[in-house]
């Protein structure tokens, strides 16, 4: 669908005006009511920590080269991270978009989980099968108590140009939505 400029700008001023009316903007100048963006937002430090051990993990597998490791900061308890890397087991190119979110409790990041759109997905496991070596492990010093990958795979995984892998995971108070894609060697 296209707007023409003088709807959209219509459409811009009733979304403006709509939130004025709901009281949703504030006249104040000061800086203390104001929400820093992610660029200077504090990043929640077990979130930091929970990256760093997933990127330690990546770095340190042996099977993996690492070609390319992006974090970007969406606000303080959440960050995208985009990687690619070589899997040497399967001589393959793999790139992953992936987002984490932390939350203040493990039931905050179940009722996320349970509002999400898992139509696709299939539940795959509720066993944190990854024992002393898993991220969760090395960030927090034990196994989740909460643990469930849901699973979705797409297109034909015999034609590498059409198949992708998403995951849903949660562990504990962390949710992990990542999608991965093969790509020729």
């Amino acid at each position: 669908m296209q707007f023409k400029p003088i709807t959209a700008i219509i459409v811009l001023l009733l979304v403006v005006a709509s939130l004025l009316v709901a009281g949703c903007t504030t006249s104040t100048t000061s800086n203390t009511n104001q929400t820093p963006t992610s660029s200077t937002a504090t990043h929640d430090a077990f979130l930091e920590k929970y990256l760093a051990s997933y990127k330690s993990q990546q770095y340190n597998n042996t099977n993996l080269s690492v070609k390319a490791w992006d974090v970007t900061w969406t606000n303080s308890t959440s960050a995208r991270i985009q990687d690619t890397f070589f899997n040497k087991s399967v001589n393959r190119t793999v790139t992953i978009d992936e987002t984490f979110i932390v939350f203040l409790t493990s039931q905050d990041a179940t009722n996320y989980l349970n509002t999400m759109n898992k139509t696709a997905y299939s539940l795959a496991s509720t066993v944190y099968d990854a024992g002393t070596s898993g991220i969760h492990y090395k960030a927090t010093g034990h196994a989740p108590q909460i643990y469930k990958n849901y699973e979705w795979n797409e297109g034909n995984p015999f034609n590498l140009s059409e198949y992708k892998q998403h995951v849903i995971t949660q562990a504990d108070n962390v949710i992990r939505m990542a999608t991965a894609k093969l790509l020729t060697s």
